[in-house]
């Protein structure tokens, strides 16, 4: 019923307002209406955008990036080079990760993770430019993302980013391990858990930390109303103000995204922190619960101060706290 009430409301204003069918105004109209009806009704209903919601969403959707970014070219209005035009997927995700190796440029790093890495298709970009040197780590809450993204990783590149499903607001690394930390589109779905995941990211950065995310303060009406409508995050500039040892040295709008109406801005973030020199040493996985030491056994990683167990599927360790089980020591019973 509601689809109907948008789609009349939509033809009757596309009518007297002579909108083009198929133009970029037909389009920001049919988001206009659709989000000043949806956003009371889920307000309503108390919808929330959680954990589980995005974990399902991304898992059912897997492998879709690698085909819009490498093989099967989709025609959308996207941000090129400033300005709005309908073009095809495959060439502005390389302008998209292009600029995004333009500001990294700025950074001296030999170890980076992103968090939220889906299908490893900025990692593949960056190590591409800037291996092979470099040591690319990876999670991600979908372990089909990851999954799907290592097999195709491994289709042009020897040297394999380590990675594996974990929960942003607990990352599974001790303390300033990373020369460079960055998102993109991640703390977009946590409205929720976003303030954690933020100090997650700044406890296992050294210095500096990149997040390539939509921007509630800096969009138009329409990206606005649209943003609350897909109860995308929100509040990030206000939060890292409160920060004592966070400080947003720039921020502004890409040149370059996937879909205007989420268009997305990069934040440089520094942090005042003593550890910020330039390392090569391997970073091992931690205990998410406790931050100490694990043991690999044969088909898992074992905590001995959390007691927990972490299952390895596919060679890729599954560090999600919901997914852990309990182990008791059997050394309690010698």
């Amino acid at each position: 019923m509601t689809s109907k009430i948008i789609n009349f409301i939509f033809g009757f204003f596309s009518i007297i307002l002579f909108v083009q069918k198929g133009s970029w105004e037909s389009r920001k109209l049919k988001v206009l209406i659709t989000s000043l009806i949806s956003i009371p009704i889920k307000r309503f209903k108390n919808i929330k955008r959680d954990r589980e919601l995005v974990e399902e969403q991304y898992d059912e959707i897997s492998g879709t990036y690698i085909k819009d970014n490498y093989y099967v070219g989709r025609e959308r209005f996207s941000v090129v080079d400033g300005q709005i035009k309908k073009t095809d997927s495959i060439q502005n995700m390389k302008k998209i990760r292009k600029e995004i190796n333009s500001l990294l440029n700025d950074y001296k790093f030999k170890t980076i993770l992103e968090v939220g890495a889906g299908e490893l298709t900025s990692l593949d970009a960056i190590y591409s430019q800037f291996g092979p040197e470099l040591d690319c780590y990876g999670i991600d809450l979908s372990l089909n993302r990851v999954y799907h993204g290592k097999r195709e990783y491994q289709k042009r590149h020897q040297k394999i980013p380590t990675i594996a499903k974990a929960d942003a607001t607990m990352l599974p690394f001790e303390d300033n391990a990373f020369d460079l930390v960055f998102t993109r589109h991640t703390l977009e779905q946590m409205p929720l858990i976003y303030k954690q995941a933020l100090d997650e990211i700044i406890r296992v950065a050294k210095r500096n930390i990149i997040l390539f995310e939509p921007s509630y303060e800096k969009s138009n009406f329409v990206q606005k109303l649209k943003m609350i409508d897909s109860d995308y995050v929100r509040g990030i500039p206000k939060y890292l103000s409160k920060k004592d040892n966070a400080h947003i040295v720039d921020s502004f709008l890409m040149k370059n995204s996937a879909n205007p109406l989420n268009h997305t801005a990069c934040y440089k973030i520094s942090l005042d922190k003593e550890n910020s020199k330039i390392s090569s040493k391997p970073i091992k996985f931690v205990c998410p619960y406790t931050k100490t030491s694990l043991e690999k056994r044969n088909e898992y990683y074992y905590s001995q101060a959390s007691k927990k167990a972490f299952s390895i599927i596919e060679g890729i360790p599954n560090f999600d706290p919901r997914y852990s089980l309990f182990l008791s020591s059997l050394d309690n019973l010698n």
